[in-house]
């Protein structure tokens, strides 16, 4: 009988879309070394493998390559960041003045008003942050879909991955993320009142997260960042 063991088929697309998972909630911080011995074991699987994984998150940005020295998940770039969330402020803000303008918007307060309640009712949003995430996700692309736009996230999806590396930093470091239902809970009153200029400086406090918390952020975990 032949006892050898088979190894699994892995490939690296999985492999890519694991690290990505791991880099963007964490398990693996900023400037963290990745070891391609390690990553053969736990996947299983070849170097030649792992190597063209590694290729692709460095294409993408998500992991640093230095000879003789290894392979390491990439430093948050708050300059970058930066820009992502300018245009997706600018595309939120834009979104909800024609939500205002259009008018009729009672079905989209009844939806957003139920995607609030499910946010409110998580109990302790850092236990399970990522059922959190998913919901204010949801709340946003309502936003979109009312204006017709509901494929606009995934022009940027790649992105919005170092975006939601940066939020998961600043709102686990800064406690924050108790205030982002509030938030949300001001873009419906000022979508409910129609007032463009209060939802626009809503929008502009909620999604600037970089504005308000970068610098702070930079001083204390120097190590993180660019």
């Amino acid at each position: 009988m032949n006892m050898q063991r088979t190894r699994r088929i892995v490939t690296s697309e999985k492999i890519v879309d694991d690290l990505l998972k791991k880099i963007e909630s964490l398990k693996y911080m900023p400037g963290e070394l990745i070891s391609e011995g390690d990553l053969c074991a736990a996947y299983d699987t070849t170097r030649h493998t792992v190597r063209g994984a590694l290729a692709v998150l460095k294409e993408r940005g998500f992991v640093d390559v230095f000879p003789q020295r290894g392979t390491f998940v990439s430093l948050i770039d708050l300059d970058f960041i930066n820009d992502v969330l300018y245009l997706r402020e600018a595309i939120e803000q834009e979104t909800v003045r024609r939500i205002i303008e259009k008018g009729s918007n009672e079905k989209l307060i009844k939806d957003l008003r139920a995607c609030l309640a499910k946010q409110k009712a998580i109990k302790d949003y850092k236990a399970d942050p990522n059922a959190f995430y998913k919901l204010d996700d949801e709340f946003h692309n309502l936003l979109l879909a009312a204006v017709g736009r509901p494929h606009l996230p995934n022009l940027y999806e790649d992105a919005f991955m170092h975006v939601r590396r940066w939020r998961n930093m600043e709102v686990g470091t800064l406690e924050r993320i108790g205030d982002l239902p509030k938030e949300h809970e001001m873009i419906i009153e000022a979508i409910e009142k129609e007032d463009i200029v209060t939802a626009r400086d809503v929008i502009n406090h909620h999604i600037d997260s970089v504005g308000r918390y970068g610098n702070e952020m930079k001083k204390k975990y120097p190590e993180f960042f660019i």
